[in-house]
């Protein structure tokens, strides 16, 4: 699960933005239900004046209240809460049914008259005066009210919600979210030996009997997990739109969840929401109207084209610069567009840009005619592409900074200076243009393809960037080709995952603000944080014996382990949302907004120094990452992941072998080839001799060798693609399985089982990498993850450990038993 600074910043571009809408004061129902009660027959008052109040208190005050709210009940109704929530700030007063007013004055006046016959003729004047300031003010409440109707008119947070989804894919707690997996000792499987295969031991019964929901296209751990994470986010968003006093990030999950369900409003706009982007498309004639536009699209943030952002500066780790990513393709990687095992995919990629445009209102040849115009463009952007491979055998293929004038010189046609102008930012000493061919590319294509070329393309990327976000037909057509055809998606998800799926993208913090205290308890952060101290002390151990390093490199290595920091289930500190303001309609406009808010927020860090507080996922996001590039380099794991099966308070052994081996893994990255380019303080600066590169690399290619024989339904793994994550995994097992035994060997009462303890270990670790996937995701990751999965990665690298042969008596000869000649041994 690594994620280093720019490969993280390239994959996720764009997607963490916020959004927020300011709102009216919340109204004051408790003022409403004390004068909303009935009035007895009789009032005896002394004076004209306490008359006049109380008559004008009948009159305004209950009608107010009927404004508000309307309902048959006299008691309060407090909206359910979920544990941590401010109850106080979300009570919902249903307010009494007012009394009709002008019968509460004539009643007032006639017991006035009948009680002081003198005074009649004052009572009756003072009844008219208040009845006449009464419809005064009545019409003025009323005007605003119907003022408030008209500005929120799409505000659906009290009504028109889609009842809930009846499907239900997996089995419930008492709490209503989907059940956590747990390991019972029943899940194994004596027809499968542990010594032929770890995987189909602990998870073949699984196989047997689980099914794969309609709305996934790979059902594995961390989908289970997250599935169980949205079911909650999906509470959290109900419950913050029924709040009154919203704090701003309520506020913008309530703004974003409430526009989202709102599929009537949706429907009814249409392509409204791009009309002027698609119109200033249909004005581009020149190259430098084309190339204006995509500096346009880069400050909004939705540049198609190639990804830029900000991040540290590799070789100056105290700042922060620019990076221009390459991009430009609809289809997963190059390779779709570049051989001839992709051709089915590349045909549905043509009929979906058709069927697009279409939509959009295209005539159908002009729409075919611009489908082959675009995938020909694409086309030429994935000659140009650096390979996936490629990329992430060397980190340094990201950082490539040059000046503003070395840039314009490299890419003439595409002018970076112009680019930083019309960003609004000083111009910057230096930034980094990654695969330089890439751009060079683009900015010939800016100038040799036909502007009607460019204008198809980016007409297309606009709609179908925002498909998941207009109307049916597009949500629709979107999910076709992205989820059925490229992944063997059948269903869609339901529409509440849509779009808590794009809160996510747009405001994942904001929703982090809320899932964490419900969802995230004390004990669990001080529990993994007593496994990560026993972790890193065995790292340590391993450290001073480990044969491939020099030992100037060890000394080094243990240096850095010193330095190597945690970062447990979220950010110490949230955003400030204060400076977005989206409208109270228009679910598409909202995240335009948003994510134009979060560019300018991410154009204002260039020249400044490293915030270290920041996270590079949400805390309801299944995952951990290991951050290279920090001054003090750092390990992160997300609240969502630390739940069962992967962490159980009360699981023991098999914790070591779940969450313990991903601790190790991340830590093991430290210590990897690509942190060997990167120092103890997070700089570019290489720490290994030659010696030891080589050795490594022997390793790794070994290491490689064994996962090349391996398939999964008959698709091969691809173990160059996978080698640095399957050392991770390795050197995580080792370390996890090191800092088990320590503590076992340390206990005397009563004396453990220890070869119990050890089996417990691996079986809890081969739990985490069950799954069932479609054909056409099995292909996709297959040529796309740069982890492994399945039965090899559960297999695999156990066999390497002795430990695991004594601990299931495996004799020498079977699969999962390993030579010392034949054995990886890395941390």
């Amino acid at each position: 699960m690594r994620a280093d600074a720019v490969q993280q910043h390239r994959r996720s571009v764009g997607e963490f933005h916020r959004s927020l809408r300011g709102q009216q004061p919340a109204q004051d129902h408790a003022r409403h239900q004390r004068f909303g009660s009935a009035h007895p027959p009789l009032l005896r008052v002394g004076n004209a004046g306490v008359l006049t109040l109380a008559a004008l208190s009948s009159l305004i005050v209950p009608a107010s209240a009927s404004a508000a709210a309307r309902a048959d009940s006299t008691s309060p109704v407090r909206p359910a809460l979920l544990p941590g929530a401010d109850a106080s700030r979300g009570e919902a007063y249903l307010a009494v049914p007012a009394q009709d007013p002008l019968n509460g004055i004539a009643s007032a006046t006639a017991a006035g008259c009948l009680s002081r016959p003198r005074q009649c003729p004052q009572l009756l004047a003072g009844a008219a005066v208040t009845a006449l300031g009464g419809a005064l003010v009545g019409g003025w409440l009323g005007y605003q009210a119907g003022h408030r109707a008209a500005r929120d008119e799409c505000d659906t947070r009290f009504a028109g919600l889609p009842a809930a989804d009846s499907q239900v894919q997996t089995p419930e707690t008492a709490d209503g979210l989907p059940a956590p997996m747990r390991f019972t000792p029943a899940d194994l499987d004596p027809a499968h030996s542990p010594c032929d295969s770890l995987y189909d031991h602990v998870n073949a019964r699984w196989h047997a009997t689980a099914t794969r929901p309609d709305d996934q296209s790979r059902w594995d751990v961390p989908a289970m997990l997250q599935d169980r994470s949205l079911a909650l986010q999906r509470r959290l968003a109900e419950q913050a739109a029924r709040l009154e006093l919203p704090t701003p990030a309520e506020r913008i999950v309530a703004d974003l969840w409430t526009t989202g369900m709102n599929q009537h409003r949706i429907n009814a706009e249409g392509i409204s929401p791009l009309r002027d982007e698609l119109a200033a498309i249909d004005g581009l004639q020149s190259p430098a109207q084309i190339e204006a536009h995509l500096h346009a699209l880069t400050a909004a943030g939705i540049n198609p084209v190639f990804g830029f952002g900000v991040d540290r500066d590799m070789d100056a780790r105290d700042t922060q610069i620019a990076y221009a990513f390459q991009g430009g393709l609809g289809m997963p990687d190059r390779s779709y567009y570049l051989t001839d095992d992709h051709v089915e995919a590349a045909l549905g990629y043509r009929a979906h840009v058709a069927h697009v445009l279409r939509l959009a209102g295209d005539a159908p040849a002009d729409a075919e005619r611009q489908a082959d115009a675009v995938l020909a463009l694409e086309r030429r952007f994935a000659n140009a592409s650096t390979p996936w491979e490629e990329l992430n055998a060397n980190l340094t293929h990201y950082y490539h900074p040059v000046s503003l004038a070395e840039a314009d010189a490299l890419t003439p046609g595409f002018r970076w200076s112009a680019l930083f102008q019309s960003l609004g930012v000083a111009p910057p000493d230096r930034f980094s243009l990654p695969t330089p061919g890439f751009h060079q590319e683009v900015a010939a294509a800016l100038t040799t393809e036909d502007p009607a070329t460019w204008r198809a393309y980016l007409r297309f990327h606009t709609l179908d960037s925002a498909s998941p976000f207009l109307g049916d037909d597009f949500v629709r057509a979107h999910h076709a080709f992205h989820a059925r055809t490229l992944q063997g998606q059948d269903a869609m998800p339901p529409r509440w995952k849509q779009v808590l799926a794009a809160i996510e993208r747009v405001a994942g913090e904001a929703i982090s603000e809320l899932y964490v205290p419900v969802a995230f308890p004390t004990e669990t952060r001080e529990a993994v944080n007593a496994l990560v101290e026993q972790i890193t002390a065995a790292l340590k151990r391993r450290l001073q014996v480990v044969p491939w390093m020099d030992p100037d490199t060890r000394a080094t290595a243990l240096r850095k382990a010193d330095r190597l920091r945690t970062r447990i289930g979220h950010p110490e500190r949230w955003p400030d949302w204060s400076g977005l303001h989206t409208e109270s309609c228009g679910y598409l406009r909202n995240l335009r907004r948003a994510t134009a808010f979060v560019q300018r927020r991410e154009l204002a860090r260039l020249g400044a120094p490293v915030d270290p507080s920041t996270w590079r996922m949400t805390a309801q996001t299944v995952d951990g990452y290991y951050d290279m590039l920090e001054e003090e380099p750092y390990i992160a794991l997300s609240a969502a992941l630390l739940q069962p099966p992967y962490f159980d308070i009360d699981a023991g052994p098999v914790n070591y072998g779940a969450i313990g081996v991903v601790i190790g893994h991340e830590l093991s990255h430290a210590f990897s080839a690509e942190s060997s380019q990167f120092g103890i303080d997070g700089g570019l600066q290489g720490w290994w001799s030659d010696a030891d590169h080589q050795r490594y690399a022997a390793l790794s290619a070994r290491l490689a060798a064994q996962f090349d024989q391996q398939q999964v339904d008959g698709v091969a793994i691809n173990g160059q693609l996978t080698a640095s994550e399957n050392m991770a995994d390795l050197g995580g097992l080792s370390i996890a399985l090191d800092a088990l035994l320590h503590v076992t060997d340390n206990l005397t009462d009563p004396v453990p089982d220890r070869l119990g303890i050890v089996r417990d270990f691996f079986v809890g670790g081969a739990v985490t990498h069950r799954r069932l996937h479609t054909a056409q995701r099995l292909r996709q990751d297959a040529e796309t993850d740069v982890h492994a999965f399945g039965a090899p990665r559960a297999n695999v690298g156990p066999a390497n450990l002795p430990a695991y042969a004594q601990a299931f008596n495996c004799t020498p000869g079977t699969p999962m038993t390993r030579t010392d000649a034949e054995r990886v041994v890395y941390l």
